[in-house]
């Protein structure tokens, strides 16, 4: 019995990890704020560059020690779950794999003080070599160990021609609230190409842990893969996202109740959210999520934007809390990660659910997501807190991904970038 019982126990624990999501976007220091990472000039866009290309990422950071500090960076080439793969840095760097963070500005009229640490990559000191899916990491002191925080990115090497579109699915019971993704993928310039190596991704609204995924084609017509299978590559349609300018932090915006200033950082309460399903979908243009750093009230955002302390309270239609649900606050801010520091809180005085973050200025998208506990169902994500609709517009970016015989890594050999709008 005992032995059952602990073989039932490895069962479950090896279950739990086969299952388990690795997030790549964590902060490790708590003096660390705002890290960014986007294509040079397109900040509301995925980190993604194409091998051998011009293009640049850039990458920036605000530290509240307010001093200076030697800070690092390194990249690592990873598999397409995001998990270490055996290859030398040689393997997949050109130049060096440990690069010193030389840019930097000090912050001038904020309350808030920090250094604002800013750079670009590649850059004639490091660029990587083979595509794929990689995790920049920001370290101090020279020591690898002493990570600061890591971010994602991706490297494509274009050697498919991809044909996509977004579709409402013909089932008629999720035809008004769902969004289907239908591929096209030609793979005739992929040398030796074997269907079975090949894996799609599909992610929307830079949400990585919430991507679908899938490997076999719904009908193959010579070189060209066909996805197109009802079931698969299906989201939510969601709504537009709901919205909050801070761009000044003295003037109340449309979405602020209140500006407290008792303390060296303003406080903002933002008006309640409802739920939304009830109210009829309205087309209006969002970030999907993202957020822009900027204010209107000085020139260098970067270094003159100041931080402030923002309460954001979601309220049910009954003013209780939901026993069998976890309300989880989505969007830039929590780096699309629905985790503890996402999950809102109820409180019991006042009858809602509140989160508190600390934000630099700047213009601000997010939703709210409801997560069932034990069954937890992506595809319900936004059914009782901003309803769901077809017409919404989404940002979708697919990836695909080859596992070419013989090699470690899994390449990047397709890529797309569509809007419903587009369509």
């Amino acid at each position: 019995m005992i032995r059952t019982s602990i073989l039932l126990c490895f069962l479950i624990l090896g279950l739990g990890r086969s299952y388990a999501q690795v997030n790549p976007d964590r902060v490790y220091d708590s003096t660390i704020h705002t890290v960014l990472i986007a294509p040079l000039g397109r900040p509301l866009d995925a980190p993604v560059l194409f091998l051998n290309s011009r293009e640049q990422l850039q990458i920036s950071f605000d530290d509240f020690k307010a001093q200076y500090q030697d800070y690092y960076y390194t990249i690592e080439l990873v598999d397409s779950a995001w998990k270490t793969i055996e290859l030398n840095d040689f393997d997949y760097v050109n130049g060096f794999n440990q690069n010193k963070i030389t840019s930097y500005s000090i912050s001038s009229i904020s309350a808030q003080k920090y250094f604002h640490y800013q750079f670009n990559f590649p850059n004639n000191y490091c660029s990587p070599k083979l595509s794929g899916n990689y995790i920049l990491k920001v370290y101090t002191d020279n020591n690898k160990d002493k990570l600061i925080f890591t971010k994602r990115f991706f490297v494509v090497e274009n050697l498919t021609e991809l044909n996509a579109v977004v579709q409402a699915p013909f089932d008629g019971a999720i035809t008004r609230s769902h969004q289907k993704i239908k591929l096209a993928i030609d793979v005739k310039n992929v040398p030796n190409f074997q269907n079975d190596q090949l894996r799609v991704k599909v992610i929307q609204n830079n949400r990585y842990n919430d991507s679908r995924e899938v490997n076999t084609p719904s009908f193959i017509r010579g070189n060209i893969l066909e996805f197109n299978n009802e079931e698969e590559l299906l989201f939510p349609g969601g709504n537009e996202y709901r919205w909050l300018d801070l761009q000044s932090l003295s003037l109340r915006s449309d979405r602020v109740a209140a500006i407290e200033n008792n303390s060296k950082l303003s406080t903002i309460i933002v008006k309640p959210d409802f739920s939304r399903t009830d109210i009829l979908y309205n087309s209006f243009r969002d970030l999907n999520g993202g957020c822009l750093i900027m204010n209107t009230e000085s020139l260098q955002s970067e270094t003159q934007n100041d931080y402030a302390s923002v309460i954001f309270t979601y309220v049910t239609k009954d003013r209780k809390p939901l026993l069998d649900k976890k309300v989880f606050f989505a969007g830039a801010i929590t780096n699309n990660v629905l985790d503890k520091n996402a999950e809102m809180q109820f409180d019991v005085r006042q009858g809602v659910y509140q989160k508190k973050f600390l934000l630099k200025q700047g213009y601000y998208s997010y939703a709210y997501i409801l997560r069932d506990r034990e069954a937890p169902n992506f595809m319900d994500d936004f059914v009782e807190t901003e309803g769901s609709y077809t017409e919404t517009e989404n940002n979708y970016i697919v990836l695909v991904y080859y596992h070419a015989p013989g090699t470690r890594n899994d390449q990047i050999i397709g890529f797309a970038n569509l809007s419903t709008k587009q369509n």
